[in-house]
């Protein structure tokens, strides 16, 4: 006869163990931001976060990388674009790594840094280009300089905010008064 508390703990083990045991078999990763609409991969995520770094490196201020642009990037591609679009640039995130190892011989991410630049201005200028992957580029690189622009470190550091009436800031520079 098997106690009734023994039975119990067991059964909730092995429930448990069940509900772990996608997250053992999924070798792909699950991204860091909950997406709805688009599906991609956590090597897929990495790649994005060094295509951001790529367009804003980090220099004497914080990069794409540092200021977790791509999570903003990803955010927009699941929020604000229709289902077209979305399929586009997934199309064009999974061809990158195809292009630039065609392209430039290696994966993105293991290219320096001179070779990514040329890369990115490839894939922009190039007419024979795939339209997805030009999608993908041209909305990835357009939705990082925004989230760069709008991010806390540029407008509290680079641009801080001023109230109203805030300063005068001419062009004509006043010697006297009038």
């Amino acid at each position: 006869m098997m106690n009734r508390r023994i039975w119990i703990k067991q059964l909730m083990l092995a429930g448990g163990g069940i509900l772990l045991l996608p997250a053992c078999v999924n070798d792909e990763g699950a991204v860091s931001v909950p997406l709805k609409n688009i599906s991609i991969t956590s090597k897929q995520e990495l790649l994005l976060a060094d295509i951001t770094e790529t367009i804003i490196p980090k220099t004497n201020t914080p990069g794409a990388k540092e200021l977790n642009l791509h999570h903003f990037v990803l955010k927009m591609f699941d929020d604000c674009y229709d289902a077209t679009k979305q399929a586009g640039i997934v199309a064009g995130l999974k061809q990158f790594n195809d292009f630039a190892k065609d392209s430039a011989g290696d994966n993105f991410i293991a290219l320096a840094t001179n070779k990514k630049l040329q890369l990115l201005k490839t894939i922009a200028k190039d007419a024979t280009v795939n339209a997805d992957l030009k999608l993908f580029l041209t909305e990835t690189r357009k939705l990082t300089i925004k989230g760069y622009s709008n991010s806390k470190y540029v407008l509290t550091k680079l641009r801080p905010y001023e109230l109203v009436p805030g300063r005068f800031h001419g062009c004509v520079p006043v010697n006297k008064a009038v």
